[in-house]
């Protein structure tokens, strides 16, 4: 298989130099690639939704919404460095934001199973376009590249049996002790979707900066969650308890890119190391103090529950990269319509 390379242009002060890989030696060869993950990724949204007997498609993964508000900001701070400009994104800029909090497993199940959670930004740019900043609470992806995500989540959504027979022949003893290791670690109870930190995994532009990783993290000191034992949405109330009385914020961290061996753009399972690249705060997200359990919250989270969030709805200076963001822009908007026409 050959790759082919997009490199941007050399200019001086420029960030380290970097490069995309295109499966099948093209952008068009990937493409195709991608349209077949998405049309594997579509039927196991119909089988998820044949096990659960619901008669709508569900989302594949972040099946359950958590917390829906649309009233948040990204406040950006007002010393950021010039160097870290990029569209909007600049000092002292103040932008609206939709986040919707999630369970990321593609059934609908009580807030204290095991899971991974997801954090999905939808900000509000002057003149009214979207920007969308999606994350996950693990560093990064079980899975390598776009292929191997939809060949676990093929397996996964077979007879549980059959999944670790089917995983060894696919990827070898190696390779699969580290997903399911990845998968271990990453899925796990959740105390309070407000002290949890969210990460990017893969890479995106970010302007003349180049590539980076980026971060949500809980700000203020951690206190006791509010759980309410008898509930299948504890998150819910938790998050509740502390919207009724405060602001729930966040900081948002880059991590800038250094080189293909020590933060490679298009190997997601890798993590790109704070002591090759330390974190670099540049934002405070803020959800202001409110009721999400009364009927116009309520009602404002089912309208977020229909919106779809998607990496590549950004500027073009905040382009996705690497092999898993770039099949996101194919196999979500294939995901999208699936679900959206329930």
């Amino acid at each position: 298989m050959k790759d082919s390379h997009d490199s941007p242009p050399k200019t001086a002060g420029a960030a380290p130099t970097w490069h995309e890989i295109h499966h099948g030696g093209s952008p068009e060869a990937e493409e195709a690639h991608f349209r077949d993950l998405a049309d594997v990724i579509v039927n196991i949204q119909r089988t998820n939704k044949q096990k659960s007997g619901s008669q709508v498609s569900r989302r594949t993964f972040h099946a359950k919404i958590v917390v829906g508000v649309d009233n948040a900001e990204l406040a950006f701070r007002d010393d950021l460095p010039a160097d870290l400009h990029a569209g909007n994104f600049t000092a002292g800029a103040r932008l609206p934001a939709i986040v919707r909090l999630s369970n990321a497993s593609g059934a609908v199940r009580t807030d204290t199973s095991p899971d991974l959670r997801g954090a999905a930004l939808k900000i509000t740019l002057p003149g009214g376009s979207e920007h969308d900043l999606l994350m996950t609470s693990y560093p990064v992806s079980h899975a390598r590249n776009a292929a191997q995500f939809v060949e676990i989540a093929r397996i996964g959504a077979g007879p549980k049996a059959l999944v670790l027979p089917r995983m060894l022949a696919e990827f070898g003893p190696s390779e699969t002790a580290r997903i399911l290791g990845n998968l271990k670690k990453a899925n796990r109870p959740s105390a309070s979707l407000a002290q949890e930190s969210y990460w990017s995994r893969g890479a995106v532009l970010w302007g003349d900066t180049g590539p980076v990783r980026f971060r949500l993290s809980p700000l203020g000191a951690p206190t006791a969650p509010t759980l309410r034992p008898d509930s299948t949405d504890e998150l819910l109330a938790d998050f509740s308890a502390r919207l009724s009385t405060s602001p729930v914020r966040f900081a948002l961290h880059i991590q800038k890119y250094v080189s293909e061996r020590l933060t490679p753009i298009e190997d997601g399972a890798v993590e790109w190391k704070e002591a090759v690249s330390p974190w670099v705060s540049v934002a405070t997200l803020a959800i202001p103090p409110q009721s999400i359990l009364d009927a116009q919250g309520r009602a404002t989270r089912d309208r977020i529950d229909t919106l779809a969030f998607n990496p590549w709805h950004a500027p073009a200076e905040f382009r996705p990269l690497g092999n898993l963001n770039r099949a996101r822009r194919t196999v979500y908007a294939a995901s999208a319509r699936e679900w959206q026409a329930r």
